[in-house]
C-alpha cells in the first residue's frame, strides 16, 4: 500500500470513485463514538445521510481498530456498505474530495474492500490515505 498525503478532488475523486467501484464491493466509514456528544442523535444523522442506500448497508459493527486508526480507549462504529451504481452515486453526491470525508457534516475514514482486502483506505483528519498501488496506477493512467 502507498500513503498519499495529496486530496483527490473534483472530476478527479469522482473518477477515483469509479475506478474504485469497477475492483470493490464493498466500503466502509467510521463514526468514532468518543466524539460523539450525543450519540443517539449523532446515530439518527447518519441514519438520514444513508437514508438512500440503508438497503446496501451490510453491518454495521462496533470496533476499536480498522486500517488508518487504532483507538486505546473507546471504540467507534463502523458501517460497511455493498459498493454498488446505487452506493457509488451516493459516494460522488456526497462528498467532493477524499478528505471531505470528515466529522460532522460527514463520516469519516472512508474505506475501499474487495472482500477482505483494503484497496483504499482514508484518514481525512490528519490528511493521508493508503491505496494498493495497482489501483493507484490505473488511476494515475486514467
Amino acid at each position: 500500500m502507498l500513503m498519499i498525503t495529496e486530496n483527490v478532488k473534483g472530476k478527479s475523486y469522482k473518477q477515483l470513485i469509479n475506478l474504485l467501484a469497477k475492483h470493490c464491493n464493498r466500503f466502509a466509514f467510521v463514526e468514532n463514538r468518543q466524539m460523539m456528544e450525543n450519540e443517539e442523535e449523532r446515530l439518527a444523522y447518519i441514519d438520514n445521510l444513508t437514508v438512500d442506500i440503508k438497503g446496501h448497508l451490510l453491518e454495521r459493527k462496533i470496533q476499536r481498530k480498522w486500517e488508518t486508526t487504532k483507538l486505546s480507549g473507546g471504540t467507534a462504529y463502523v458501517f460497511y456498505f455493498q459498493l454498488n451504481n446505487a452506493t457509488r452515486q451516493f459516494l460522488k453526491e456526497r462528498s467532493n474530495s477524499l478528505f471531505d470525508w470528515i466529522s460532522p457534516e460527514l463520516s469519516e475514514d472512508l474505506m475501499f474492500y474487495q472482500n477482505d482486502k483494503c484497496i483504499l483506505a482514508v484518514c481525512s483528519h490528519e490528511g493521508f490515505f493508503m491505496v494498493d498501488e495497482t489501483i493507484w496506477d490505473s488511476f494515475l493512467l486514467s
